[in-house]
């Protein structure tokens, strides 16, 4: 229950669109600017989905909102 938030898929607080957008290409070692220039999106609004994406997931880093999106269904 600690470690990971939600217990599942279907569980917790749902993630927009562009959370998920972010969060893969932030799993495929993007980073903000990268990420921002592939979504056609601005480097501060990629932080700020990755923000909402990490409070969702109770994360602290990008590495641990990668892992915990994988194990709640968020990324495969």
């Amino acid at each position: 229950g600690l470690l990971a938030p939600g217990g599942g898929p279907g569980t917790g607080p749902r993630p927009a669109p562009r959370e998920v957008d972010v969060l893969a290409c932030v799993a495929a070692g993007a980073t903000n600017v990268e990420a921002a220039e592939r979504l056609g999106l601005g480097a501060e609004t990629v932080k700020s989905y990755l923000r909402s994406a990490m409070r969702k997931l109770g994360a602290r880093t990008r590495t641990e909102a990668v892992a915990r999106a994988r194990r709640t269904g968020w990324l495969p």
